[in-house]
């Protein structure tokens, strides 16, 4: 393979009177190397942003997941106090505490006369379902954001993925 100076690639004499065999400040790059090199670059940088969706895909599964065990852990709580479990249990005890911290702020929302497990039942499920609604809405943002860097990368990968 010869390898041809950038002038005589763009069709032009040599610069400054130099001689066919002289050197140059130029390097001189082979033809399908700098190819090579252009494609490579494209692949990496489009690999890197392919990477970055994926982790935000694993982001959006995660939110999903957080919201799914809140919500089961308040259903559980829901359960429990329904059936008359024994409160002085440590795990029911624990359930319950946990439920709380999560849905306590929806605690007195509405209001039965004469039936406070009710309340708390309606209370605790407004909130079940709005971390559910939130972690979807959230996730589904997030999950977007990740499917848009996986199609970057397979729009500008340089050669098809096999």
């Amino acid at each position: 393979m010869r390898l041809r100076r950038r002038d005589e690639l763009a069709g032009e004499e040599p610069h400054h009177g130099a001689a066919e065999g002289s050197t140059s400040r130029e390097r001189a790059v082979p033809e399908g190397r700098r190819r090579a090199l252009a494609w490579r670059t494209r692949n990496a940088s489009a690999a890197a942003v392919g990477t970055a969706g994926t982790g935000v895909l694993l982001l959006a599964r995660l939110v999903m997941a957080a919201a799914s065990v809140i919500a089961l852990l308040i259903a559980l709580a829901i359960v429990l106090r329904d059936v008359d479990a024994n409160s002085a249990n440590t795990i029911v005890k624990g359930i319950h505490e946990g439920a709380n911290f999560f849905a306590g702020a929806f605690t007195g929302l509405i209001t039965f006369s004469g039936h406070p497990k009710r309340a708390i039942t309606v209370d605790w499920g407004i909130a079940l379902l709005v971390y559910l609604l939130v972690g979807a809405i959230v996730s589904k943002l997030i999950a977007s954001v990740g499917r848009s860097g996986l199609l970057f990368e397979r729009n500008h990968r340089a050669a098809p993925i096999s």
